[in-house]
Parts: C-alpha cells; structure tokens; sequence
C-alpha cells in the first residue's frame, strides 16, 4: 500500500484500521494468465495489470471518517465522515469465502466505492459500523458537555 491515507490525515486524527488485501485474489487471474498464455499473452497481461491495479487500493477507518483510493491512472478516491456513511455491505465470491477475502463497498451521498480482495472483509465492516456508533456516541457526548458548559456560564451571571 502507498501513502495514500497517512498523507491525508487531519488535525486530531488517528487511523484505527487499515484494510489488508488478500493476494490471492489475484491467484485465478495468474492461474489462466500462465496457462493460457500462448493466446498472444493477453491473459498474461490482464494478470500483470490485476495486479498493477490491486497494488494501488487503499482503505482505512479513522476516528473521523473513511478514507481510500483506487486505481491507478484513473483513480477513485473516497474521503467521508463517518456521519455521512450511508450503507457498507460485503460481497463474497465461492473464492472469497475459502480464501476470507471479499468486495467492500460503501455508499455515500457522493456514490459507491468498491474496494476488492480485503482480507476478513465482514469482519472489517463491523469495525465500520461500531467506529460509525462510536463516532455518533462521541458528538452527542461534545454536543452536550458543550451544551452544560452554557447553561452553567449562563446560570453564573
């Protein structure tokens, strides 16, 4: 993984889970591209640029929000709130389900993001919603020792 999230950190803002990618993922693709080869190396070269691409997917859980990119020279990125989450789910191929890697995607208002082959996906989108619950947990818990904070200024003048 690149520097993608590291480097596009806020103020006050910790990553609480990077997503592991599973590499074999990638096994089919290199399985039929070695094997079939002689098909003027196309499938030889479809398993190099699967893997080109699955080198340069990104995704991490802040205290604060989501961020992650995919692609290479036509990148995608993502970087929302936790707040305007809107859905996660996890789709997981027969692949998938014997090798624990699975698609996560995650809607936002902005639109869907996709990201491919994230080891213990299920598992990493729980760590998502209970980060989304916490982060809520954590604004009520502001909202009302700020709210405190003016009633009681208020009630001393």
């Amino acid at each position: 993984m690149g520097k993608y999230v590291e480097n596009n950190l806020g103020r006050n803002e910790v990553i609480v889970k990077k997503a592991d990618l599973n590499g074999l993922f990638l096994f089919k693709t290199w399985l039929f591209g070695i094997l079939f080869c002689w098909l003027l190396l196309i499938p030889l070269i479809k398993a190099i640029t699967a893997t080109i691409k699955f080198s340069h997917i990104e995704l991490a859980v802040t205290n604060k929000r989501v961020i992650g990119k995919v692609g290479v020279f036509n990148t995608k990125s993502l970087d929302a709130p936790l707040n305007k989450i809107q859905n996660t789910s996890v789709t997981q191929k027969l692949s998938g389900k014997i090798f624990n890697f699975g698609t996560v995607k995650i809607n936002t208002a902005a639109g869907e993001y996709q990201f491919i082959a994230v080891k213990n996906a299920e598992a990493f989108k729980s760590m998502l919603m209970a980060q989304i619950d916490q982060f809520e947990e954590d604004r009520l818990k502001q909202q009302a020792n700020q709210m405190a904070q003016a009633m009681a200024s208020a009630i001393n003048k």
